[in-house]
């Protein structure tokens, strides 16, 4: 009896370690990228007002409600006008990520905690965290072109450093539509 509590004990935790590794595959062709997410995100878009115009951020966000290291899983996509990048040097691109990084850091009124210099199949990027109350904002920022990808996981103080955060992070990849 022993032994077939024991065995069901262990297949219950094996089945549920190989179950909570079964993230979702998203996949946006019109966005031109894949994500893994735990469960299936939701997409909207809003109209955001900049100093180049009004810009579309596609955004593709999880938010748990429950049972989950995370608050929030996304994926944020804006297309900035192809003029404005005709003629743009690293200099040029630095900016409009240091432009991102200050964003962040101040729509939270958070404290930047880090801030890497990347690149990205080649492109310019940034990986940076902050710290805002009650928790961490961690965001890899990479400018393609005319377009700034924004991946984010945002989680509360006493889960910071978990292995769902890189998970989420290192799932972005870019994809070829053309």
């Amino acid at each position: 009896m022993k032994n077939a509590i024991f065995l069901m004990t262990v297949f219950l935790l094996s089945f549920s370690a190989v179950n909570a590794q079964n993230w979702e595959k998203y996949k946006a062709e019109d966005l031109a990228f894949v994500a893994y997410y735990p469960n299936t995100p939701e997409r909207t878009v809003q109209k955001v007002s900049t100093a180049v115009g009004e810009l579309d951020m596609h955004m593709i966000m999880y938010s748990p409600t429950s049972g989950d290291d995370n608050a929030v899983y996304s994926v944020i996509r804006s297309d900035y006008p192809e003029e404005q990048f005709k003629d743009a040097d690293e200099d040029y691109n630095a900016t409009v990520l240091d432009g991102a990084v200050n964003g962040a850091v101040s729509n939270v009124q958070g404290k930047l905690v880090y801030d890497n210099v990347v690149k990205f199949n080649g492109y310019p990027g940034r990986s940076f965290k902050v710290s805002m109350q009650g928790g961490f904002i961690y965001i890899n920022a990479y400018l393609v072109e005319n377009s700034m990808f924004i991946t984010q996981v945002i989680c509360l103080t006493d889960k910071d450093k978990n292995d769902s955060i890189e998970r989420f992070l290192n799932s972005f990849e870019l994809i070829k539509t053309k």
